[in-house]
């Protein structure tokens, strides 16, 4: 069975200007259709390790959950032998899609196409077909099973890459892998549930603006109301001179010096650390781990269209965690950090004000923070979203124009 995917050699479709001064990012690159195709091959099947899922979502044989890399529909499963794989959710045959809904378990009758009955085991390996009289002589089984991506885990994660070059995963992470371990410790989790959500933006402005720590303050108007604030910190770009990572460390108000505006507000109660240290990590190109308040949440960032963007926010608590505070964490992740969270609606808002702009042709400038040319920025900076994209320019194969940068 295929192990990658074929690859695409030629370069972007469309003329695509980049300035030369690296915090000006061309508004087309949120707008042109061509562009976004393109960058499906480019950026996510290109040589980056892109976040898919954590072991806690699938721990026993069988288990699966589906979402893509990029256009690519997979499937994250635990096989009979307990090994984590990523299979292309297609068909060998005619290219159906195998599976429709985002999890279950196959470990008794494995992924059965609807459309002519072939059969997959949960390796992705073919069992069997329908009416198999009249196929030709030359026809094996062991040459139709699902292509699958390389995979890699680090304290739980589960990364998949389809491409042949990319480095080995701690070389890929880099200093990140110290965020990680912080938010991760053993990577021994318990996955509590899932929300998504289309936003209505480009896949990109969505992970920009995790980058970008000017906003906090500004935008998010529910932790003005209850004087919530950042007290210190800094954004941190492990690895900027090759994939751009994001390592956010903050500190906030702890919830005694709130202002009591809500009814219960141990809706922002630290109760399982001793200070009130917050982590927000970009694995590039878009896989967000975030430990907030008492709220460990992956995020993935799955594009649909060059201006629409599914958003999948995951949610765990530690294996070892008493009811109490999986009852806690349960009931604090979605309201603060979820969809409909304290914060989520706000993005939501400028991000597809943003989007629905981008027509406007120019430049949109990043300027806070980039006196300084290197990390580590503070924590209300805006100056790691060039890292970003930078990382994106070199991927999707674009020059920059002549001129001082």
């Amino acid at each position: 069975m295929a192990s990658v995917l074929p690859r695409t050699v030629q370069g972007p479709p469309v003329p695509l200007r980049w300035p030369p001064e690296d915090n000006r990012i061309p508004r087309e690159i949120f707008t042109d259709p061509d562009l976004f195709r393109w960058e499906m091959d480019a950026v996510f099947t290109g040589p980056v390790w892109v976040l898919v899922g954590h072991e806690a979502e699938i721990p026993q044989p069988g288990d699966y959950k589906t979402l893509s890399v990029g256009a690519v529909p997979v499937i994250v499963v635990r096989d009979a032998q307990g090994q984590v794989r990523v299979l292309v959710n297609a068909c060998a045959h005619r290219g159906a899609r195998l599976v429709e809904g985002p999890r279950g378990n196959v470990l008794k009758g494995g992924f059965r196409c609807i459309y002519h009955m072939w059969t997959y085991a949960p390796d992705g390996s073919l069992l069997g077909v329908s009416l198999p009289d009249d196929f030709p002589a030359e026809f094996r089984k062991e040459d139709y099973g699902l292509p699958q991506a390389r995979v890699a885990l680090y304290k739980g994660l589960i990364f998949a890459s389809f491409h042949e070059g990319t480095p080995p995963l701690e070389t890929y992470l880099a200093e990140l892998t110290e965020g990680l371990d912080r938010v991760l410790g053993d990577g021994r989790l318990r996955y509590l549930g899932s929300i998504k959500v289309i936003f209505r933006t480009n896949w990109k402005l969505y992970v920009e603006n995790i980058y970008d720590g000017y906003h906090v303050t500004a935008l998010h108007t529910g932790f003005q109301v209850v004087r919530l604030r950042s007290h210190g910190g800094q954004r941190l770009v492990p690895n900027y001179e090759r994939n751009g990572h994001l390592w956010g460390q903050s500190r906030s108000t702890p919830r005694e010096q709130l202002e009591p505006v809500l009814r219960d507000m141990t809706l922002f109660d630290v109760r399982t650390k001793p200070t009130t240290d917050h982590n927000m990590m970009v694995v590039f190109p878009s896989g967000v781990v975030t430990d907030y308040f008492d709220t460990l949440q992956l995020r993935y960032v799955l594009p649909l269209a060059v201006d629409q963007t599914l958003i999948e926010f995951t949610f765990f608590a530690r294996a070892d965690d008493p009811e109490e505070v999986v009852r806690h964490r349960v009931r604090q992740g979605p309201a603060v950090l979820g969809p409909a969270g304290a914060i989520t609606l706000e993005d939501a808002a400028a991000l597809e004000r943003v989007q629905q702009s981008s027509v406007a042709r120019g430049d949109n400038v990043v300027l806070k923070g980039t006196p300084k040319r290197f990390p580590p920025y503070r924590h209300v900076d805006e100056a790691p979203i060039r890292h970003f994209y930078q990382a994106y320019r070199r991927l999707i194969g674009v020059p920059v124009e002549e001129g001082s940068s």
